[in-house]
Parts: C-alpha cells; structure tokens; sequence
C-alpha cells in the first residue's frame, strides 16, 4: 500500500521485549487469542462537546524531548487479535522508537482485545498495570472517572499544533468530562468492504442495499451484548435516529423511528437475501471464500483482506438513508497513560515519539489506520490507496464516539434489542422502546 506521504525512513532494528503475561519482562513471545468480534464490546464513554482543560496537576513535557529516551517501560496492545497487520505495524513502530533511543527499553505484551480493558482496570487500580496501553476509545469514560488515567489536558494545545496536529474529532473523543485521557493515535470507523470483482458497483443507499442483496449478497454484523449495537450505529443516523439526549441524559431512541426503523432494515435486509452474523469473524471468513461481496467493518481488518484479495479489495461508507447519512463510530486508538506508572512521563514521550511520520507510516502503509494528524491523513485521503481513502471518507461523516456515563448502559439493552429483533422477530419499535426503557433505569434517570 502507498500513500503520497513524505515519510523519514526506519532506522534500525533492536529486538522488542515482549512479556508473556503480567508485562513484567518475560522474553517469550506472548500468545494471542482473538475475540470473537474486532468490534468494542466493552461500554464506551463520551464526547465532551468542549475542549478539555488546559491545567492539569503535575504537567507532563508536552512535546517530544530532544534528548534521547533512557529508561523501562512496558507498554500493553491489543493488535494480534484483529490479524497480524496491526500488530506487525505496532512492532515496526517500537522497534524505530528503541533504534532512535538506545537507552530505552520497550516491554510489549499483547493482550487479547476481550480482555484489554477489564485487566488494566483490575491491575491499575491496585497500583500495577503498564505504564501505558494503546486501544479504541472504548473504556476512556469509566477508567477516567475511576482515576485510573493519567489527566493530559495540559497537552491539549501542544497536541493539535505542529508537528502532532491531532484533530479536534479525536481530542473530543478522548476528553472526558472537561478533562483528555488519551494521546490519540489514529481514528477508526466501520465501511463496507467489497470485492471489486464480484460487484463493480457498490450500492450507496439503503434501497440500494435491499436491491444488490437479492442478487450479490451483502453481510450485516449484529450479534447481542454490544457487539451489534456498536455496527448498527451508523445505521441509526441514517434513518434519522438517535441514542442520547445530551441535555438530559436520557435515552432518545424513541423520540423518532429512527432507531427501530434501523432495526426493521436488518430484517428487511435479510428477508432481501442479504447475510447477517453474529460476529465479524464468520462475515470475514464467507467474503474471503467468495459467499458474500462485501460486509461492513473496520480498518483493523484492512491487512489480512488486502493480502488475500490484493486490488480487488475496495472500501466505500455504509448506506445512507431516509433520515441521512451512514455515522458509525469515529473513534480514535489512543495511548493511555496509567496514572499509578512510576515512569509517566517517560510514557508519554514515548507516545509521542510513536506519532511522529516515520513511526505512522507502518499502521497507514499495512493496517490501514488513519492517522489522528489531520495533514497526514488529509494526505492518505487525497492519496491512491483505495482503502484508505475509503475509510478517510467514513471517519469524516462519523459520530465521534462519545464518553457520557449514560451511555455505558447503552450496550448491553440495544444488543439484546438487535438479536431480539433479528432471531425472535420481536417488534422494532417495542424492543426499542424496552431497550430504552432498561437503560435510563440502570442510569437512575
């Protein structure tokens, strides 16, 4: 994959150290276990709809220090899960910053994406943990307001300046109450994938989902307990609907069709011929083996589809409808830094030095990320990959994904609703209005 960057050239290679469990220094290769969805299943949190505050106790050095990196750090990831792309990227990455800083040693231990979030939360919060992990935004509001994450607003301004020029999208997606949590590395959301061979022209509405399905089937994710309310997302905006009230706090999925609407498509879907699945893992096996044109996800499958696929793999947005345009998730991977580490700001340069062109160029060239840094991915959006330029595209129309408390009780309802509707045909409207009902109960509203 090439893009029209201008990027520095890795220098060198130095071994990464990587634990095979705890993060404590093993010299074993970890083991990886993938989840059965690449999707979020973890609650997420918030878009605080201001900037986050610009002081903050115990101030980190904002910008990347000229001095070279001395010191240890274990740093946590969760890329094997999603195939060998991301996680291939992640250790060219490392390797660059170690090769630019002798002194410094990188402990990596990837962790299964199921069970990323629950073990920082467990370990941090008795004073263990790494000194920092990458990951979607997913956590960011429960593990900001338990005090588990080091406060960054003081990096705001510094962040979205030069060199870094980190999207106002992706500072809001990362600030949680009035406060950023996260040192945004690059914005995900879900497309649709497709073969270029099977369907040369890929349907750009709802009516023209419904019309290709019963010809050149389509795939649709919407498995229960998070994972299908985290796809069907993109579709509530397209048929006008939504979930929260941010006056309130409540839930709004019944003050329009919109969401249940959405819900009636994926039985309109199915009924048409089209393919839905429980996972994202069974919908990627039936593309490759040619079962399905196309199915919507996201660029942390980019890798293992190009290798397979080569320039028949193409990305477009999801469908637009009724109500407008498909607005899944946009959500940035971030570093977060844990507020019991030893060797805070020793993280955060590192971050930093992960952002830096030459140390992108491996997540844009080979899995696909678009970067958080709005001239690098302005430059992937006018480039020729396709790929890229597709889900450049989608990022831009998405939904930054939100941190409000209220919505950590979004997930579990909503994929019950989805399944519900799908596996039961249970009435849209009344799994919605239930769904809704569950939630502001278990908010207390």
């Amino acid at each position: 994959m090439k893009t029209k960057f201008r990027f520095a050239s890795l220098v060198g290679v130095v071994a990464i150290v990587a634990a095979a469990c705890g993060g404590t220094g093993a010299t074993t290769a970890p083991t990886t276990a993938a989840p059965t969805t690449a999707a979020p299943t973890a609650a997420p949190t918030t878009a605080a709809s201001t900037a986050p505050s610009t002081a903050a106790s115990e101030a980190p050095s904002a910008a990347a220090t000229a001095a070279p990196l001395t010191g240890a750090i274990t740093v946590w990831e969760a890329y094997g899960a999603s195939g060998s792309a991301e996680k291939t990227a992640f250790d060219a990455a490392v390797k660059s910053v170690m090769a630019a800083n002798p002194g410094l040693t990188v402990t990596v231990l990837d962790v299964p994406f199921a069970n990323l979030f629950t073990k920082f939360e467990t370990e941090a919060a008795s004073g263990g943990g790494p000194d920092l992990y990458i990951a979607p935004n997913d956590s960011v509001g429960k593990e900001a307001r338990a005090g588990l994450l080091k406060d960054l607003s003081s990096m705001s301004a510094t962040l979205m300046a030069a060199p870094y020029n980190i999207s106002q999208t992706a500072i809001t997606a990362d600030t949680v109450d009035g406060k950023l949590s996260a040192i945004p590395e690059s914005m995900k959301a879900v497309a649709l994938f497709y073969n270029s061979a099977t369907l040369s022209t890929p349907p750009k509405t709802t009516a023209d989902w419904l019309t290709a399905a019963k010809t050149t089937p389509l795939g649709l994710v919407y498995g229960a307990n998070g994972g299908g309310a985290y796809y069907q997302w993109g579709l509530y905006g397209a048929f006008g609907g939504k979930i929260l009230d941010e006056t309130t706090g409540k839930c709004a999925a019944t003050a329009s069709t919109g969401v249940a609407d959405s819900m009636k498509f994926l039985t309109d879907f199915k009924a048409a011929g089209g393919k839905l699945y429980q996972n994202d893992t069974d919908a990627k096996t039936d593309f490759l083996a040619g079962k399905i044109a196309g199915f919507i996800d996201g660029p942390w499958q980019t890798g293992d589809l190009q290798k397979a696929l080569g320039d028949k793999l193409a990305v477009v947005p999801g469908p637009s409808g009724s109500g407008g345009d498909f607005s899944p998730m946009a959500a940035p991977d971030g570093y977060y830094i844990n507020a019991s580490s030893a060797n805070q700001d020793l993280a955060i340069q590192f971050a930093l030095q992960m952002l830096s062109p030459e140390n992108v160029k491996p997540f844009v060239d080979n899995a696909g990320h678009i970067p958080a840094n709005t001239e690098l991915a302005a430059a992937v959006a006018a480039g020729t990959n396709v790929i890229s330029k597709g889900f450049a595209q989608q990022v831009a129309t998405g939904f930054a994904r939100p941190t409000a408390k209220e919505l950590d009780n979004y997930w579990t309802p909503f994929g019950n609703a989805i399944a519900s509707v799908v596996e039961k045909g249970t009435d849209p409207t009344t799994a919605v209005a239930d769904a809704c009902t569950q939630m502001d109960k278990a908010n207390g509203k």
